[in-house]
C-alpha cells in the first residue's frame, strides 16, 4: 500500500487552523498531493490524490469532529 504523508507548520490560533482544516476543497491549494476533494454529503468526502501521472480516488466518512 502506498502511503503519502505531507507536514505543514502553521502559526495560526487553534480555531482559525482547525477552521480551514474542515474546508475540504481547498486542500489542493495547500497540499500538493491532493488533486481535488468534493463533499458528497454532509459527513462524507470524495478525494483524487496522486503524485506525477498516478492518481487514487477514495472515499471517507467523517464519524465525529471536535475543534
Amino acid at each position: 500500500m502506498t502511503t503519502i504523508e505531507e507536514t505543514v507548520q502553521l502559526a495560526v490560533p487553534v480555531r482559525t487552523a482547525y477552521d480551514q482544516w474542515t474546508q475540504f476543497k481547498t486542500f489542493p491549494r495547500f497540499m500538493t498531493s491532493v488533486v481535488k476533494v468534493e463533499q458528497v454529503r454532509p459527513s462524507i468526502t470524495h478525494w483524487t490524490v496522486g503524485l506525477g501521472p498516478a492518481r487514487h480516488e477514495f472515499a471517507t466518512e467523517i464519524v465525529e469532529q471536535q475543534p
